[in-house]
């Protein structure tokens, strides 16, 4: 059985929206309709634009009459009769698209306003990409900022050598990217074996066969919340498996030069990328997690860089004790 979606093609010929907008949802709440009204408030019409949320079965509201409310419509409700989990989630989307540009936002993310006009007009000048985004915010559950993803250059272009940077670091949120349908039907959708960092795994893959560039404006919003599935995850140890797993993955079939290039720097990055979580366990006196988050991260490198970076945190929280 494969391991990814077959996406299939759509006949050219049959009359066909520009722009696919897909949003996934899981108990999503309040935030749904955050996130509805920001693209609403962007609509180019029903020919250029479908608008589909496709639930993950949620059990804690009630997603499909508030898309009725806030959608009045225009917007498609797709009802799992179960929960899927969230790739295979992501796969009723993508099937059931029908746009030349793909745009998936969670049911808790935002974009901001021109976010299609400008991907749009990025596409148009740079016809061969097969991707592009552009810098996202990451906000708290009120809304306030909280930090950044980063520039990736001054204007709005193709990235070159875009895969080595995101073979070592993660550096795309998922509201940020839009993606032209025909790279996923020539990729496959996201990788099943993974339920974290398959986003990740998602955007190598899609620069590993096409150019991917970045639009130079800050347009999308991805929320984040202390304690959620990330936290949770570090203190289970799943996010450090499907971290080793997803890189075994796109090890398989990255250029053996592309990975012989990158190994270093991608294993100095993820050694660091995880002392961010010792005041997250430290607070919570899961001393028995940081003992584990230690040599996790001592695994994947033992830079001086990172091993300060664990001392510092560690005497920095050490009032937890």
């Amino acid at each position: 059985m494969s391991h990814r979606a077959i996406i299939p093609a759509i006949d050219d010929a049959l009359p066909r929206p520009r722009w696919s907008v897909l949003i996934p949802t899981f108990n999503s709440g309040a935030y749904l309709e955050q996130t509805l009204r920001s693209v609403l408030d962007q609509d180019p019409g029903a020919e250029q634009m479908e608008i589909i949320v496709v639930d993950d079965h949620s059990t804690l509201d009630d997603p499909e009459a508030l898309v009725n409310r806030v959608g009045r419509g225009r917007v498609q409700f797709i009802r799992q009769t179960e929960n899927v989990g969230k790739v295979r989630n992501f796969e009723t989307g993508l099937v059931t698209s029908r746009g030349f540009l793909v745009h998936q936002l969670h049911g808790d993310d935002r974009v901001h306003p021109g976010f299609y006009e400008a991907m749009g007009a990025a596409f148009d000048a740079n016809p061969s990409a097969g991707a592009f985004f552009c810098e996202s915010f990451y906000i708290d559950q009120s809304g306030a900022v909280k930090g950044r993803t980063g520039r990736e250059r001054p204007s709005t272009g193709i990235i070159d050598g875009f895969l080595d940077e995101i073979v070592v670091a993660q550096r795309i949120q998922t509201p940020s990217v839009v993606v032209r349908r025909d790279v996923y039907e020539t990729i496959g959708g996201f990788d099943r074996r993974l339920d974290m960092v398959e986003d990740w795994e998602m955007w190598i893959r899609v620069a590993n066969a096409f150019p991917v560039g970045f639009v130079q404006d800050t347009m999308a919003d991805y929320r984040v919340s202390p304690g959620g599935t990330t936290g949770s995850s570090i203190l289970s140890g799943r996010l450090i498996r499907h971290v080793k797993d997803m890189l075994e993955i796109v090890d398989s079939y990255l250029p053996a030069a592309v990975v012989a290039r990158c190994r270093s720097a991608r294993s100095k990055g993820l050694a660091q990328y995880l002392t961010q979580f010792i005041p997250f366990l430290m607070e919570r006196r899961q001393y028995r997690a940081v003992f584990r988050l230690y040599a996790d991260a001592l695994s994947f490198s033992a830079h001086p860089r990172a091993v300060y970076r664990l001392l510092y945190f560690t005497a920095k929280y050490r009032q937890f004790v």
